[in-house]
């Protein structure tokens, strides 16, 4: 059995209470200073080994020492920790004690979880441990540890570390005052700088707080008194309406509303304003105060009205345009059969009297006369072709675009039979198509592979054998084909040229042709977004190409 020690007397502990409450440490205010005070004091009075300072994590599961003082050496470096599920019975008991006093503490049943873990390690045989209680809850406990022979804890002992978790819960509730207090001026230095209006308004909403962007926008000095005020008074009737049957009732219920009001509706000086109001209640559930941010949206009010007015302006500068343009459309069209009328008139007079003239006088023609006839008649028959290109030139500019998911391998294969017959006449022809879908001009493509095709095969056609390939494949930017011959090819220096109407390469193998194939597959592709080319060198045959870009493939 232990024996009763008397290491102080109540006039020894009194004193050290009064030496904790007026030293520096104590009136520094800072929690690690007063903590350690408290320990050491308690240390030296109670003449105990070790006095420690735990506190509850959030959770109260876990108890970790924050400060602790040794009598041999001091402070010394804190860090262990206790885990309700090791030792329930001894975190149960600090919610229902002023003072555990446990004079055989290995073998107490409130700490014997603690003995192997613990107190043997550490030599401790004795616990005076006080509960440290703050707004009705324990949030830690000082602890005196005991080592040597079992000591029995004195009334005067006890009071005196309750004492101590008096001590400790003052400096916690100082230190998180400080701390509420802190975040407290933080928040109202930056309510204060914020350029929205920041409110706070009672459950009947008289304003209670404003910050200075608030008065600002209201009109009001820094001298008025805005608790005279209700929100109410800054609004018309109908932002009233909307404060009693949507805002108010949103906020009762959700504690929350956000949308756009008007402020001083009704007067020159009305305010359009976006809103963020929200309800705040206490912890029993009562409504404390309603607080609101309203942001002035005049400047983009502005903006948007000026952008409509832009965008009217646009609408209709687009409707004149498009307007004028087919009015030229038609007009172009009009002119082009207009002038393939009036050009094929004196055409055919032409090749008839041409025609005449080498029959009924092809006997007294000197020969010289003959072949200017012959020429006569091939020019016509050149210059009839040619306005023929221009009509079909015109009839592609006029066409309307039509957009449709389309297969590329039946498109390819479709084309492939037009040209069957040809292909038969010892033509190596390989095909090598990526399936696809575009969402594309079908005819428009449809033209241009057939003009590609009809090219190569044209200007292969002399070289032992002929070869021609059509290919397709996906890429980064949309979908490309490209057909390719072993043919004459031509200099990349002519490479624009030959996409123009009625520009021609000479080939030096007499083919015929006006120029309008390639032109009309370049028009057809820059109305589908897209973009033909070629690549080639002379007599090293040629590829051309089209590409049809992102948004036209899948």
């Amino acid at each position: 059995m232990g024996r009763i020690t008397g290491y102080a007397g109540l006039h020894d502990y009194n004193r050290a209470i009064r030496d904790i409450a007026t030293s520096a440490d104590w009136q520094s205010g800072r929690l690690a200073r007063q903590m350690g005070r408290v320990v050491a004091v308690a240390a030296r009075s109670m003449g105990v080994g070790r006095v420690g300072i735990w506190c509850l994590r959030s959770g109260r599961q876990v108890l970790d020492c924050v400060c602790q003082f040794d009598s041999r050496w001091g402070l010394v470096k804190a860090g262990q920790s206790l885990n309700a599920a090791d030792c329930p019975a001894y975190f149960a008991a600090l919610d229902h004690n002023r003072v555990l006093a446990l004079s055989d503490a290995q073998h107490d049943p409130v700490t014997a979880d603690l003995t192997a873990t613990y107190l043997k390690p550490t030599g401790i045989v004795s616990l005076l441990d006080a509960p440290i209680w703050l707004d009705g809850e324990v949030v830690g406990v000082v602890c005196h540890e005991h080592s040597g022979t079992p000591r029995i804890w004195r009334d005067e002992d006890m009071a005196f570390a309750g004492s101590m978790g008096d001590f400790a819960a003052m400096a916690l509730s100082q230190d998180r005052y400080q701390r509420v207090e802190g975040a407290r001026e933080r928040l109202t230095r930056i309510i204060e700088a914020t350029p929205d209006m920041v409110a706070v308004m009672s459950p009947t909403g008289y304003l209670i707080q404003m910050n200075p962007a608030g008065r600002k926008l209201l009109g009001l000095s820094d001298q008025v008194d805005i608790t005279r005020y209700r929100s109410r008074d800054f609004l018309g009737e109908q932002t009233t309406y909307l404060l009693e049957t949507e805002i108010r009732p949103a906020l009762l219920a959700s504690g929350r509303w956000t949308g756009e009001a008007l402020l001083r509706e009704g007067t020159p000086l009305a305010l359009p304003v976006s809103v963020v109001a929200l309800a705040h209640r206490d912890a029993s559930g009562e409504l404390e105060y309603f607080s609101v941010t309203l942001h002035d949206l005049t400047a983009q009010k502005t903006i948007l009205r000026q952008l409509a007015t832009l965008n009217n302006e646009l609408e209709a500068r687009v409707h004149a345009r498009t307007q004028e343009l087919e009015f030229a459309n038609r007009n172009l069209e009009s002119f082009a059969y207009s002038v393939s009328h009036d050009l094929k008139a004196p055409l055919r007079g032409i090749e008839g009297y041409s025609r005449l003239l080498a029959s009924e006088y092809q006997a007294s023609l000197p020969p010289e006369a003959r072949e200017y006839v012959d020429l006569i008649a091939l020019a016509s028959q050149r210059m009839d072709t040619m306005i023929e290109g221009i009509l079909a030139y015109s009839r592609a500019q006029m066409r309307q675009i039509i957009l449709m998911q389309t297969e590329v391998r039946p498109l390819v294969q479709q084309l492939i039979s037009e040209f069957d017959a040809e292909l038969r006449t010892g033509i190596e022809f390989s095909q090598q198509i990526e399936a696809g879908t575009l969402q594309c001009d079908r005819e428009g493509l449809t033209q241009i592979l057939r003009n590609f095709l009809s090219n190569a095969l044209k200007f292969s056609r002399h070289r032992t054998p002929p070869r021609v390939k059509i290919s397709g494949q996906k890429t980064p930017g949309g979908y490309r084909f490209a057909v390719s011959d072993n043919g004459v090819g031509f200099d990349m220096q002519y490479h624009e040229r030959i996409f123009e109407i009625f520009h021609r390469l000479a080939n030096g193998n007499g083919e015929s042709g006006t120029g309008i194939g390639l032109a009309l597959a370049a028009r057809a592709a820059e109305r589908m977004g897209g973009r033909v080319w070629a690549e080639s060198a002379p007599g090293q045959g040629a590829t051309f190409y089209v590409e049809l870009y992102d948004g036209m493939t899948a």
